[in-house]
């Protein structure tokens, strides 16, 4: 067998690992289901399964790897899509985007985040690390720039890449999922409470 054909096969285990992994954890939680239950479903052997991933945290850290990558996909095309739009517009639809992401993965990041914390020292868990954080990061910055004019970014305007920075920060799971709990909102009640946010924020003299 050629080392090509090897490499192959591995990618393919690997895509339906991952498959298999993120398909229960939809239907019964991150917490409930063992790698045991992933490897058996799978089709894989343990050995296999381990070799690729020594916990459950390196599987979360995958998949969400790969939603991590559509996501950069679909703000991309969003703001493509939308450049003709005021920026307040695009930069409360980019926030928007990202609160359906964090409800939608909640459990694996916790997972990700609670075993790599433990178990890794080269970064991988830190998305202030990551490739995604930078992207949300720049593309915030710059449409935060272009709601307060560069001439009020020299003035008393908040600094657009702390600004964005600090939004990010605050739509973090733990902190986002805390105060969404504690005053018992909806998903819609925060998204209308950072767009009021950001309104309030960067609103422009005169802007519609």
């Amino acid at each position: 067998m050629s080392i090509r054909h090897e490499r192959k096969d591995a990618m393919e285990n690997r895509q339906l690992i991952l498959q298999t992994a993120n398909q229960l954890f939809q239907e019964h939680g991150v917490q409930s289901v063992s790698m045991h239950q992933i490897a058996k479903t799978a089709g894989v052997g343990q050995a296999t399964l381990y070799r690729r991933y020594a916990h459950k945290g390196d599987l979360c850290f995958d998949i969400l790897q790969q939603y991590g990558n559509h996501l950069v996909e679909r703000i991309a095309t969003y703001l493509d899509n939308r450049r003709l739009e005021p920026p307040l517009e695009r930069l409360n639809g980019i926030l928007e985007i990202w609160i359906d992401a964090i409800e939608e993965k909640a459990d694996l990041i916790v997972a990700m985040a609670s075993k790599m914390a433990l178990d890794c020292e080269d970064g991988r868990g830190n998305f202030f690390l990551s490739p995604m954080y930078r992207m949300f990061r720049d593309r915030m910055s710059e449409l935060i720039l272009e709601c307060i004019g560069p001439k009020a970014a020299q003035q008393k305007q908040p600094e657009p890449e702390l600004a964005a920075h600090t939004l990010i920060c605050s739509i973090s799971p733990a902190g986002y999922f805390h105060i969404k709990n504690e005053k018992n909102y909806s998903k819609a009640r925060m998204k209308e409470h950072y767009r009021q946010l950001c309104e309030l924020l960067f609103r422009a003299d005169g802007a519609v």
